[in-house]
């Protein structure tokens, strides 16, 4: 069913924003879409902002003010890779049903000046086929944010390829910006990008912070210390499993402060627990909300290579050792791969614990990170093409410093 054509987005005073972040399966999506949601109030400050999303993690974050979350129903995934609902019964397709009415709704009440679409281009199952043509109808005008890598160019070529995805790139999206910067990796260059996109990617860089929390300078006779995160938590058992392992060695000269995720089963937790109360200077907690603090008093960081991760280790200038997930999609081992080539980090996609205790000396050894950093003003430059894109659907609009 598409929405009616009379739907019109002149009869309330606001700009109105929505963010779209399709993704239940770690927090990297729904942090990303904050980030950028902040950014875009900062830069309207009049704007009115809902994000929907699958998270189950959606109430762990501070919102940025003018911002609001509407839950939908979040899904995990199998050992083979494949969507299931996270809570409602097994049927994927009628979880995906109820998704898509709850997004449509959206479409007709909220009716958002501009869309923000993450990642998916078609969101979870096809779940905003309707909403975005239904945009073609009304003056609603879209946005695709992909982040830096999506996966290997075979997969990419799968989902893009599609007949349904390459009518919403042609017809249904009016701009699509990649979080990254072609220096690192160049979608162009090395995905089997369609005729149709290849010239219409923009390249908008790393949604990093704003600001950085300043390094904290250690007393003289303080022991190292080394941060291990997990993201989300809900695939990093086996990762922090291998660190406590390499802990387990035998002395070290480094203290650890390992945060595991909020959605890693909780008796994984308390074996982990158990485990590193046996051990001296281990500190290890399910969730900490500002990874960016706890950056500004490592020495080291041991993590896998999500997105935002990422970029908060290249902005904190923290020694990295990165552990990849290679499975189901290769986009970590990639990233991990580019920003060890780029001396930004290191790359151990297969540690064992003696190689992990190597590879952590080495990056106490090395300090802080000296390289040019990629570009990282996403979020900015993210925000003025929403303006951009609201000034074109005759949207209300009142930039921060400008008279209204």
């Amino acid at each position: 069913m598409l929405l009616p054509s009379s739907v019109k987005h002149d009869q309330r005073g606001a700009l109105r924003v929505q963010f779209h972040s399709h993704d239940s399966f770690g927090l990297g999506h729904l942090r990303r879409t904050l980030t950028l949601a902040g950014a875009v109030r900062s830069l309207l400050p009049t704007a009115e902002i809902l994000v929907t999303t699958g998270s189950p993690c959606a109430t762990h974050f501070a919102l940025p003010d003018g911002v609001e979350v509407l839950k939908l129903p979040s899904v995990s995934k199998d050992a083979a890779g494949n969507y299931v609902p996270r809570a409602l019964g097994d049927d994927i397709g009628l979880l995906t049903e109820l998704r898509r009415g709850l997004l449509l709704q959206v479409q007709r009440t909220f009716a958002p000046h501009v869309l923000v679409v993450d990642h998916q281009i078609l969101g979870l199952g096809g779940e905003l086929a309707e909403v975005l043509e239904a945009t073609r109808d009304t003056d609603t005008r879209t946005i695709l944010g992909v982040r830096d890598i999506i996966d290997s160019p075979e997969a990419v070529a799968r989902d893009w390829g599609r007949p349904l995805a390459r009518r919403a790139l042609r017809e249904w999206y009016d701009r699509v910006c990649v979080y990254g910067d072609p220096r690192i990796f160049d979608a162009r260059a090395e995905y089997p990008v369609p005729s149709e996109l290849r010239e219409r990617l923009e390249y908008v860089g790393y949604v990093g912070r704003e600001s950085v929390p300043a390094r904290v300078r250690r007393a003289a006779g303080d022991r190292p210390m080394v941060l291990v995160t997990t993201g989300g938590g809900e695939d990093g058992y086996e990762r922090i499993s291998n660190y406590v392992d390499a802990l387990e060695l035998g002395s070290c000269g480094w203290d650890s402060t390992i945060i595991c995720g909020p959605l890693l089963e909780e008796e994984r937790f308390k074996t982990l627990k158990r485990r590193v109360r046996r051990l001296g200077g281990v500190q290890i907690h399910m969730f900490h909300s500002d990874l960016p603090h706890l950056l500004s008093r490592a020495d080291a960081v041991v993590a896998m290579s999500g997105y935002n991760t990422c970029v908060e280790i290249m902005q904190s200038r923290v020694p990295a050792v990165l552990v990849p997930r290679c499975f189901p999609r290769r986009e970590q081992l990639i990233r991990a791969e580019r920003l060890d080539r780029a001396g930004l980090a290191a790359c151990l996609p297969t540690p064992d614990a003696s190689g992990l205790r190597q590879a952590v000396q080495a990056a106490l050894a090395r300090g802080q990170v000296e390289d040019p950093l990629p570009s990282m003003q996403g979020a900015l430059r993210l925000a003025q093409v929403v303006a951009q894109q609201a000034e074109a659907s005759r949207a209300p609009l009142r930039v921060r410093g400008l008279a209204p």
